[in-house]
């Protein structure tokens, strides 16, 4: 992921980049990946932002983006993960923690979840 330039990340994460530094972007996709964070004007030390990306860094970031909810893309090849989800979500996951263990998004985990089953097909495994 180091080798990235600004141009080859998604739009959204472009601007981050741009604004306050590849490094830190990338920060917040290793961290956040996947899931939609908000930006506090003044974080705490504790927030997870500024344990993920320092005292400093969070600071700044949280600066520049106050008041925002920003999804943060994964930056992972795309994969089939219903089952995964529907598994996951099974044993009492949430969401959040569901994006994040099979490295897809909270938004693709939401899609997983509600898409109801094809009515036309038969199941291959009584349940």
């Amino acid at each position: 992921m180091t080798n990235l330039s600004v141009n080859e990340l998604p739009e959204s994460l472009q601007a981050i980049a741009e604004t306050i530094g590849l490094g830190i972007a990338l920060k917040l996709v290793a961290h956040f990946g996947g899931t939609e964070i908000s930006f506090p004007k003044n974080p705490s030390d504790d927030h997870p932002i500024v344990l993920a990306l320092g005292k400093e860094d969070g600071s700044t970031v949280c600066k520049y983006f106050t008041g925002q909810l920003f999804y943060v893309p994964h930056l992972r090849p795309r994969k089939s993960a219903r089952r995964d989800v529907l598994a996951l979500q099974g044993e009492g996951k949430e969401r959040r923690e569901i994006a994040r263990t099979l490295g897809i998004s909270q938004r693709h985990v939401r899609r997983m979840a509600n898409k109801p089953e094809p009515k036309d097909q038969f199941k291959l495994f009584e349940d």
